[in-house]
């Protein structure tokens, strides 16, 4: 097998711009997410919000928030304060306009019973925040690589289009 140019192994796919929300109690983890992030190539997109309250009110788009953009990618911690990480996954997993968005539970915890229930709410994966500093500025390029040019990310639900087509796709059945 050959590899033209453009295929070669070490040419790194396109990436697309992508608008990340990290979800951080700890200012310690949150500017080395900062420093990976900008490591990795992402020099816009990056929003930091420290509590489970910020983060609902950032995907709702309430107060401060009202013109924050959606994000396309969520780095959360489930330790954080006001409201915890598994209500934050649970609340916006179960709001149609926002499950698209994935999540990528980034945790110190590798407490089975906290995988399980990140899975259980539909958190798209459960990483252990790696303790070495190069682990960790590989965690984040390969999960940057990963949903910026990996991965086809959901367009944002149009959700009365949709309700329209599957309320028509239900009338034909019958």
């Amino acid at each position: 097998m050959s590899y033209s140019a453009s295929t070669s192994p070490d040419v790194k796919p396109s990436r697309k711009h992508l608008e990340i929300l990290i979800v951080e109690s700890n200012p310690a983890d949150a500017r080395l997410f900062e420093i990976a992030f900008r490591e990795a190539g992402l020099t816009s997109g990056l929003r930091f919000v420290e509590d489970g309250e910020d983060a609902l009110r950032c995907v709702r788009r309430e107060g401060e928030y009202a013109h924050t953009p959606l994000p396309d990618v969520i780095i959360l911690d489930l330790s954080l304060p006001k409201v915890h990480g598994l209500t934050v996954l649970k609340e916006i997993k179960s709001t149609p306009s926002l499950t698209h968005i994935p999540i990528v539970v980034s945790s110190g915890s590798d407490d089975p019973a906290d995988i399980r229930a990140v899975y259980a709410l539909n958190g798209n994966c459960y990483i252990r925040k790696p303790n070495e500093l190069s682990q960790f500025l590989r965690f984040i390029e390969t999960c940057y690589d990963f949903w910026s040019s990996v991965v086809t990310l959901s367009p944002v639900p149009n959700l009365a289009s949709e309700a329209r087509l599957l309320a028509e796709s239900r009338a034909s059945a019958v």
